[in-house]
């Protein structure tokens, strides 16, 4: 992902930030999400790791520290964002790139990006997350779904066969990263969201498509 950023900017000539800016975030209205938040959001920024290396409590910063040694902008972390504004980009991918009258990518290049590259349960997509017995997916989220999570303890899955989308926000680095308690709490709101979809069959993952564990090494 640093990799593309680079290709990004050479392309366009502008730096990832600001290309986001004029190309996505500007066009959908997403106003609370960039890089390197101003001073004056702070206080809508939960904390997240106490990092003595870096002046004790990260907060308003990039956690990542590859990110943060590039200076808060790269192309894999450093990327700021209200449940608000991440739901107008789920739903973005749902319409096929289009959300509110704007259209950002072609309705092709949204289904390229949600298509599985390696066959298989455990594979990924161009960028994203495909669903696995044990992902934070939980066991209902269709094989055509997509997602990806943060280390901080974020993370958005998007369902097109459901039509719906999972957000969930924490911080759950606060105050060390020694905190596995995050992954059933993922798979369990993922369920209790496809749960209330009452109007497409509920039926878990591996039961309808033989789906297997990933393998582990």
């Amino acid at each position: 992902m640093i990799l593309m950023q680079l290709v990004a900017e050479r392309i366009t000539g502008q730096t990832l930030n600001a290309f986001l800016e004029e190309r996505v975030f500007g066009p959908l209205g997403m106003r609370d999400t960039g890089y390197r938040p101003a001073a004056e959001l702070k206080p809508r920024i939960a904390l997240t790791e106490i990092m003595e290396w870096r002046g004790g409590k990260v907060w308003g910063e990039v956690h990542d520290e590859n990110a943060w040694a590039l200076g808060g902008v790269a192309g894999h972390a450093g990327l700021f964002a209200s449940a608000r504004d991440l739901a107008v980009f789920a739903q973005m991918m749902l319409n096929g790139g289009e959300y509110g009258g704007v259209r950002i990518v072609r309705p092709e290049t949204v289904a390229r990006w949600m298509a599985a590259q390696v066959p298989g349960p455990g594979g990924r997509a161009l960028g994203w997350e495909k669903p696995y017995r044990g992902s934070s997916a939980g066991r209902y989220l269709s094989p055509w779904s997509i997602g990806h999570t943060g280390f901080t303890g974020t993370s958005i899955w998007i369902d097109p066969h459901a039509n719906l989308f999972v957000i969930l926000l924490t911080n759950r680095v606060n105050p060390t990263r020694d905190n596995p308690r995050l992954g059933p709490l993922r798979r369990a709101v993922a369920d209790l969201v496809r749960e209330s979809v009452l109007d497409t069959p509920l039926r878990a993952r591996e039961e309808e498509f033989g789906q297997r564990a990933r393998p582990t090494s």
